[in-house]
C-alpha cells in the first residue's frame, strides 16, 4: 500500500492550544470503497527532563588492570549511551503493531529527532591512587504522544481502532560527579 505524508491540526479553543496539539497523520493514497483506508495519529502529550546513572561503563588504564584491553589506554572512567530511543507501549487491541514502523518515523519527525542513533560515550580522567572514583549521569529530555490506529471508510465514518502510547528520548548529555577537572 502507498502512504503519503502530511500534517495536520488537531482544533482546540485558542491559537497557543491549537499549535501545542498538532498531529501528524499517515494517510494511504488509495483505498477501495468498500475497505477502511488506515491512517496512524501522533499527537504530543507531554515532555520533561529525567536523569539516570550510567549503567554501561567501562574503566580505562592502570586500574582496568594488566591483563585487560583496555590497559594501555588513558586513565578514563567511560559511560557509554545511545543518542536517542524511541519506545512503544503494547497497542490496546494488538491491531496497531504491524504499523509501528510507520508510528516510529511520525513520533521521530514531530520530536524533530534523529532517525538512526549513535553510540556514544562520555569520557572522564581519573587520578591515582584516588580514582576511579566518579559517577556518570545521564540526563535527557523524554517526549510523550499518544498513537492512535485510525480507519476511515469512504462513507465518512472514522473508527479508532487502535491506540497506544510512544516516547521519544534525546538531547542527552552526561556529567560526573565529582567533576572531571577535579583530583
Amino acid at each position: 500500500m502507498d502512504f503519503s505524508f502530511g500534517r495536520g491540526t488537531v482544533a482546540r479553543a485558542g491559537a497557543a492550544a491549537a499549535a501545542m496539539t498538532a498531529a501528524l497523520f499517515c494517510v494511504p493514497t488509495t483505498a477501495m470503497a468498500d475497505q477502511a483506508s488506515i491512517t496512524v495519529e501522533v499527537t504530543p502529550t507531554g515532555s520533561a527532563r529525567y536523569s539516570e546513572s550510567c549503567t554501561d561503563t567501562e574503566t580505562w588504564g592502570v586500574a582496568a588492570g594488566k591483563g585487560s584491553p583496555n590497559f594501555k589506554k588513558d586513565n578514563v572512567q567511560v559511560c557509554k549511551y545511545s543518542s536517542s530511543d524511541v519506545a512503544f507501549n503494547p497497542w490496546a487491541r494488538g491491531l496497531g503493531t504491524a504499523y509501528n514502523a510507520t508510528a516510529r518515523d511520525h513520533v521521530i519527525e514531530q520530536s524533530h529527532g534523529e532517525g538512526f542513533p549513535r553510540s556514544l560515550d562520555s569520557r572522564c580522567t581519573y587520578w591515582l591512587p584516588g580514582g576511579p572514583n566518579r559517577s556518570a549521569l545521564i540526563s535527557e529530555i523524554v517526549q510523550t504522544y499518544q498513537v492512535k490506529l485510525i480507519y476511515k471508510y469512504a462513507d465518512g465514518h472514522i473508527q479508532v481502532a487502535d491506540t497506544t502510547q510512544a516516547t521519544y528520548s534525546g538531547n542527552k548529555s552526561v556529567s560526573w560527579n565529582p567533576g572531571c577537572w577535579t583530583r
